[in-house]
């Protein structure tokens, strides 16, 4: 039970980081708002980890370095997918392709999976192609470029989460610091090789300050969620996360969606949930 109520915080906390910080990339560079968002996280992280305690090994450093690199490129992709698309179809899209890679990634790590697991893997591939359909009046409309972006993103976050959970169970929370020192070194270093940095807005610092204390909280929980239980339970459960953006889509941003899309988030929840049982 610690497991999931572990996942279903992070599970909340991401989809909040994600609506924050795409509303924070609609007004800034996806890299000027990385080099405020990850060096801030790092610090938090610098303060809170000797508190936790844990182990610091060769094998936090390369665990941590091989999920930082699957989160720079997550983050990038997935908030610039947020800022040009529809929240509430770059989400699911995302979540859809992050779920099934960690569920093979368990697999692999000996972890079983029932039948009807991979029947809810089906019902969440029909639910991709569902949620897809364009409208011609969506006010950011559905492109092959925003679909890319979130299917890309979506195999990012696969690898962050495989990675984090590969740590060893007595690193505390180093291997986050080890993330987010690879994660601020390449977005800072990209932030000036394109020489976007300039002084952010007021509400991109909002935004960008809220979203990242969210993010860290909910890779906090990922990571110990995976110490009290199976990655395979706890990433798709964690995979329920555009439910936070879709609903803070719908009601703050007032976005619209077709009725083909809607039954596609309902199969895309099916789906998820499904997982999460059988798993």
């Amino acid at each position: 039970m610690t497991a999931i109520l572990l996942a279903l915080g992070s599970s909340i906390a991401f989809g909040l980081t994600d609506f924050l910080g795409g509303l924070a990339a609609r007004r800034a560079h996806i890299f000027l708002l990385g080099a405020l968002t990850q060096p801030l996280g790092l610090v938090i992280l610098l303060l809170v980890a000797p508190l936790v305690g844990g182990t610091v090994t060769s094998e936090v450093w390369f665990w941590g370095a091989v999920s930082g690199l699957g989160g720079a490129f997550a983050y990038v992709m997935l908030f610039r997918a947020l800022a040009i698309g529809p929240m509430s179809v770059a989400s699911p899209i995302s979540a859809l392709v992050a779920v099934v890679l960690p569920v093979l990634a368990g697999l692999a790590f000996g972890e079983r999976l029932p039948p009807l697991g991979w029947v809810g893997i089906a019902v969440g591939m029909v639910a991709v192609v569902m949620v897809s359909q364009v409208h011609e009046d969506a006010p950011h409309p559905v492109s092959l470029r925003v679909l890319l972006l979130a299917f890309g993103a979506g195999v990012f976050i696969s690898v962050f989460l495989v990675a984090l959970e590969r740590a060893p169970d007595d690193s505390g929370l180093w291997p986050l610091v080890v993330v987010r020192i690879i994660t601020s070194v390449l977005l800072v270093s990209a932030a000036l090789g394109t020489r976007v940095l300039t002084r952010p807005s007021r509400d991109v610092v909002w935004l960008g300050t809220t979203s990242t204390l969210l993010d860290v909280a909910a890779t906090a929980m990922f990571i110990f969620a995976t110490r009290e239980g199976l990655l395979t339970v706890v990433a798709v459960i964690t995979a329920l996360y555009p439910a936070a953006t879709v609903i803070m889509a719908r009601f703050v941003l007032k976005e619209h969606l077709q009725a083909m899309q809607r039954w596609g988030l309902a199969l895309a929840a099916v789906s998820v949930a499904v997982l999460a049982v059988v798993a």
